[in-house]
């Protein structure tokens, strides 16, 4: 067998990868480089494939995990602002597409009234919704 169809056992795997990025395919890819090699050391076709999936078996159960959590190292949650009250620092106005609104945690944030409403710079109002970036806000009932 030529050592060439590992490499594109290892291609193939890359790809699938780059498409999924689940961390899953590429212990294939280093299993299959890790074939590669064998097959040129003289290695028979079986050995090459024990080699392959022991590897590759390997390499998922070990490296994984520690890939997985250096991966999600760093992001934090979004505070959940619902229900919460802000101050508007720009007045909001959704035919024009402006407003900002900062609340108790120092963020600001672009706003939308929830009722189509003009809300004034400085006034006092309750987040009712989260649209992505913008809060949906509505006046605080005194």
């Amino acid at each position: 067998m030529s050592p060439f169809i590992w490499l594109g056992v290892a291609a193939v795997m890359g790809v699938v990868e780059v498409l999924s990025l689940g961390l899953i395919t590429m212990w294939f890819v280093i299993g299959a480089l890790v074939a590669f090699l064998a097959n040129l050391l003289g290695f028979d076709l079986v050995a090459q494939l024990v080699v392959f999936f022991l590897v590759s078996i390997v390499c998922l159960i070990v490296l994984r995990p520690v890939f997985v959590k250096y991966r999600k190292r760093g992001e934090t949650e979004e505070p959940d602002v619902v229900g919460q009250s802000a101050i508007v620092i720009e007045g909001i106005d959704n035919e024009r597409l402006v407003g900002r609104v900062e609340t108790a945690n120092r963020m600001t944030w672009a706003a939308r009234s929830a009722d189509n409403s003009v809300i004034p710079t400085g006034e006092t109002v309750v987040v009712k919704n989260r649209e992505n970036i913008t809060l949906i806000v509505e006046r605080k009932q005194a």
